[in-house]
């Protein structure tokens, strides 16, 4: 897993609602608490292969936005999402979907979508007038859901054009130019 620099960059109009999808009846999606430490921490590092900067998130995530799946059998957190405020160049506003994770093993169930779609709703109730995410080359499956809830390729730097025709190329999508927001910095 590669990590090109910089990070690709996504954006989507804030204010455009979108329908929180249920999850499948042996999961339910709440908001993370602190006994989700551990299972957190576990699902983070097996996903990104880092240590979680747990506590950086919980400060910057909105009041209900950090948004965790948990496999009722096992109580542990399978997914999650955070709809925070974090500042970054070249964004005027400050809403971001943050950490995007599915445990591998529950893949297919449609947790993923889930959270970001409650994330991103939580960012446009906040009131955001753009909302951005970070993302890398390699996390095919995130990029695909970003891109069926309306996230748009930001063309920040002339690098980033041809490494998101070629993420879009691995998912078999065809992209126009209407489907970039090209924003030089």
């Amino acid at each position: 897993m590669e990590q090109l620099e910089p990070q690709l960059e996504m954006v989507r109009p804030g204010g455009e609602r979108l329908s929180v999808t249920a999850v499948p009846a042996e999961y339910s999606m709440r908001q993370y608490a602190e006994p989700d430490r551990a299972s957190y921490w576990e699902l983070f590092s097996g996903v990104y292969g880092i240590h979680s900067r747990l506590d950086d998130l919980r400060t910057a995530a909105l009041p209900g936005g950090f948004f965790v799946i948990e496999h009722g059998r096992y109580g542990n957190v399978v997914a999650s999402a955070a709809a925070a405020k974090y500042s970054r160049a070249g964004h005027t506003d400050p809403g971001s979907l943050q950490w995007v994770m599915t445990d591998p093993a529950h893949t297919g169930n449609g947790l993923g979508t889930a959270v970001v779609a409650a994330a991103t709703d939580r960012l446009s109730t906040e009131g955001y007038g753009r909302i951005y995410l970070s993302t890398d080359d390699w996390r095919l499956p995130a990029i695909s859901i970003y891109l069926k809830l309306g996230w748009k390729p930001l063309l920040f730097l002339p690098e980033m054009e041809p490494r998101w025709r070629a993420v879009l190329i691995a998912l078999d999508k065809q992209a126009a130019e209407a489907d970039f927001v090209i924003e030089p910095r």
